[in-house]
């Protein structure tokens, strides 16, 4: 076997200089600050969870409402927290129905995602 073939020998070779390296450090803290304002809207709506097992056979589900968001932006959302619970649920319009009762954990996730002015309502 011949040992001149290492592939990591390539990368002894590459050198970065200190400008460089601070450049990318400086292009990923405008991306974290984008992102940040593209979110901070979020602060502003009032997300209300309440509890209900009406028209359910008795078994309760989380209702979460006050988006102001697109309808893409909720399927993705409910995808996420339905994965992040493992349990189902659904999306229409201007709520996310949530099974099982979750509430907490919800509140923990949406903070996660920028929401500020989250509350538990109802049962």
């Amino acid at each position: 076997m011949d040992n001149n073939n290492n592939p990591f020998d390539v990368l002894s070779n590459l050198k970065f200089s200190k400008k460089e390296i601070e450049e990318d450090k400086k292009i990923e803290k405008e991306a974290i600050k984008q992102e940040e304002t593209d979110l901070s809207y979020r602060k502003n709506q009032k997300i209300r969870i309440w509890l209900e097992k009406k028209k359910r056979n008795g078994k309760p589900v989380s209702i979460i409402t006050g988006f102001d968001e697109d309808i893409d932006t909720l399927k993705d959302l409910s995808s996420t927290l339905k994965s992040k619970l493992g349990v189902g649920g659904s999306y229409s319009e201007d709520e996310i129905v949530i099974q099982e009762r979750n509430r907490e954990r919800i509140i923990e996730i949406l903070k996660k995602f920028g929401y500020k002015d989250i509350k538990k309502s109802g049962g």
